[in-house]
Parts: structure tokens; C-alpha cells; sequence
């Protein structure tokens, strides 16, 4: 009686051998990896650990952005709608003091005219975004999304950085999210914003002359 041929095994190879029959051979050889079997997805996980250590040191950096809240005795500003034109017909402004100049400073971007815009001027780096270290902090109304109104500033003082939040509910406060992250509109002069953090003072220091300073919040 003939014997009929075993089916053929469908067993698959064991990747790790060359030659299944080798492994009584030299085990040693072809041992399984688990670094090199598991390595996608350690390296997935590591990835994933630095995304995550990374989100938290942004969060931090901008959980640093002052002004955290300015001081509430600060004087408001004039409710005319040319600012510049009430001041000087007050006599808030003396165009003719050779020890001061009037600059407009304008701040756009402003979400709607709720709340107040808060402004601090920064004559150094050391102490900036510190308002209890600022040249002057003031507090001013918004008309149609435009903040506009002039400030005195000593003939000797040529650079300044400026900061500007809007305080849309009044608390006095830079409003954060969940993160740290400001949630109410900011903006600095020269336009400067910082990557992970607000700007420097030399980003966003200007020359002070004459003209008019805009300044865009967002």
C-alpha cells in the first residue's frame, strides 16, 4: 500500500533563521530582539514624551507674558472722541514745554469697545513687562475697536517699548486659558511677538519722535 505524501506544512519561517534547522545548531545566533521587535513603537512612545514635555514648556513661556494686572487707581482717559484735541484744549498737553513731547499713540485690533485698553510704557529692559517697573501705566476707552489718545513723554527719553492688553471684562487681569496662554489681545510696539513667550524689550523697542506709535493687538 502506498503511503500518500504529507501535506505540505504551511508553517512560516521564523524570520530570525536563515536555515530553520541551524537553530539547534547555534541558538545563540538567532535569539529574538525585543529591542529590535519592539523598537516602532518605543520610539513612537519617546516621541510622544518629548511633543508632550515640549507643549508644557510653551504653556510655561507664556504663562510668563505680563502685565498680569495693572494698578487700579490708574487715571482714565478722556471719553472725547479726538483725544489730542481735548487734551490740549484742557491744558493737559503744553505743546510749548521744551521738557516733554506729545506723542499719539493709537492701538488697533481690539475685539469690541467693552472693558478698558491697558498700556504700559517701558523706558529699559530691566523690569520689562513688569508693570510696577514700567515708566508709566495708564488705562484707556476704545471707540470703534481704536484705542487713540496722546501721551507726555520727557524730551530725553528717545527709545521705549510699549505693551498694550485689551481688558475686555475689567478684572484688571491678562485673562488665560487652560494652558497659561493669554485669551485677551495683546500687542507690543514694532510689532514684535514673541515664539514661545512676550518679546524682548530691544524687539520691541522704538525711536521716539513726533509721530504717531500704532500699535496692532490680536
Amino acid at each position: 500500500m502506498e503511503s500518500k505524501p504529507s501535506p505540505q506544512s504551511t508553517r512560516q519561517p521564523d524570520p530570525y533563521m536563515r536555515d530553520p534547522k541551524s537553530r539547534e545548531r547555534a541558538p545563540e545566533n538567532f535569539e529574538p530582539n525585543p529591542w529590535r521587535d519592539n523598537h516602532g513603537n518605543l520610539l513612537l512612545g519617546f516621541t510622544a514624551i518629548l511633543c508632550l514635555i515640549g507643549g508644557a514648556v510653551i504653556a510655561c513661556q507664556q504663562a510668563k507674558f505680563y502685565p498680569p494686572g495693572f494698578p487700579k487707581n490708574i487715571r482714565p482717559q478722556s471719553d472725547s472722541v479726538d483725544p489730542l484735541a481735548a487734551a490740549n484744549a484742557s491744558g493737559t498737553v503744553d505743546s510749548n514745554n521744551p521738557l516733554v513731547r506729545a506723542v499719539r499713540l493709537k492701538i488697533y485690533g481690539a475685539a469690541s469697545d467693552d472693558g478698558m485698553m491697558k498700556i504700559a510704557i517701558y523706558a529699559e529692559a530691566e523690569g520689562f513687562n513688569n508693570p510696577d517697573e514700567a515708566f508709566e501705566v495708564d488705562s484707556w476707552r476704545i471707540v470703534n475697536g481704536v484705542c487713540s489718545g496722546i501721551w507726555e513723554i520727557p524730551v530725553e527719553l528717545n527709545r521705549v517699548a510699549i505693551a498694550a492688553y485689551h481688558d475686555t471684562n475689567g478684572n484688571h487681569e491678562m485673562d488665560r486659558n487652560a494652558l497659561g496662554i493669554p485669551s485677551e489681545r495683546y500687542g507690543y510696539s514694532a510689532n514684535a511677538r514673541g515664539l514661545t513667550g512676550p518679546p524682548t524689550f530691544e524687539e520691541s523697542a522704538i525711536t521716539v519722535t513726533t509721530e504717531p506709535i500704532e500699535i496692532s493687538i490680536r
